[in-house]
């Protein structure tokens, strides 16, 4: 029997919108893609996961629903993050590590020219944002870190979220079962984002580096490792140095992998030496808050930015 408030709610669910043409910038020999458009305070998206996952296979069209809003009043720029989207693989498996993904953003950034950003870092894109604070403090005005239990202290969830995903991950059906677990509203989910996600889960650079970080061990020997290092060395200067910026924390209330009780620990870390720290909770909402809320998000990160221009 066909569900017809599910069809309903699919339905009304926002579709893809338009980020204007993709443009292509050469990074230190690494062939970047990135989407800029628009005039004023320059706004960076910096999506999540990492190089060599299938988990939803993030890139710079994650974040359309905010991209091409938020174009009409700044400068919103949103890139592909190293070895992930259309942005080439790491040149070596030395780099196939947090750090380096940080460096990319950062030389990307530098190569752009248009510093001081508002960086707004979703997921693992969230510790990036607070990390290339604490190494460039130059080129950063404002963060937003949004749901990353990454940066989060605290065990990561991430493990028992996914628990008993369909198999392969990089197909349809498996893509679409992570993207809903991690979603409150699994209608959410369209079918444009699928198609995105699958082009890259497909793409044979994407799984040359599913196999580097998963056959090849580097993700277990190499990434994890050294990224929780970094993280505690990030929790370090938080606490003794403080973020250097104004600081913005958006959160799901119904995140099933980066749970709200290790957000307020994190809101903690940064309110302790930061002054102006602000945080906002998304009800009825999982990982993907500025996706599930897109309006009251967009007007959040509109305000935000305004007042620290």
């Amino acid at each position: 029997m066909v569900n017809e408030a599910a069809l309903q709610t699919r339905s009304c669910a926002p579709s893809a919108l338009d980020m204007g043409e993709e443009k292509w910038i050469d990074v230190d020999g690494i062939r970047t893609r990135y989407f800029d458009q628009g005039e004023g305070e320059r706004i960076v998206f910096i999506h999540g996961v990492q190089m060599g996952s299938t988990d939803g296979s993030s890139s710079a069209r994650t974040w359309d629903l905010n991209f091409a809003a938020l174009s009409s009043s700044f400068n919103t720029i949103s890139l592909d993050r190293l070895g992930q989207g259309y942005t080439d693989n790491p040149k070596s498996d030395n780099d196939y590590t947090m750090h380096a993904s940080v460096q990319h953003v950062i030389a990307f950034l530098d190569r752009l020219g248009k510093k001081p950003y508002h960086l707004v870092g979703h997921s693992r894109g969230g510790y990036m944002v607070a990390r290339i604070t604490m190494e460039r403090a130059d080129l950063v005005k404002t963060i937003t870190c949004v749901s990353s239990g990454t940066l989060a202290p605290g065990a990561p969830r991430t493990e028992v979220a996914t628990r008993n995903r369909p198999q392969p991950e990089h197909q349809r059906e498996s893509i679409r079962w992570y993207l809903e677990r991690y979603s409150h509203n699994p209608m959410i989910v369209t079918d444009a984002w699928l198609d995105d996600s699958q082009r890259i889960a497909n793409l044979e650079k994407t799984q040359f580096a599913v196999s580097r970080m998963r056959a090849s061990g580097l993700l277990k020997d190499q990434f994890a490792p050294k990224l929780y290092a970094q993280r505690a060395e990030t929790h370090h200067w938080l606490l003794t140095k403080g973020m250097a910026c104004p600081t913005l924390i958006a959160w799901g209330r119904n995140d099933p992998g980066a749970h709200l009780e290790a957000g307020l620990r994190l809101i903690e870390m940064f309110m302790s030496l930061q002054p102006k720290t602000e945080w906002r909770l998304f009800n009825r909402c999982g990982h993907f808050v500025f996706r599930e809320h897109p309006a009251a998000f967009n007007r959040m990160l509109d305000d935000f930015v305004r007042a620290n221009c």
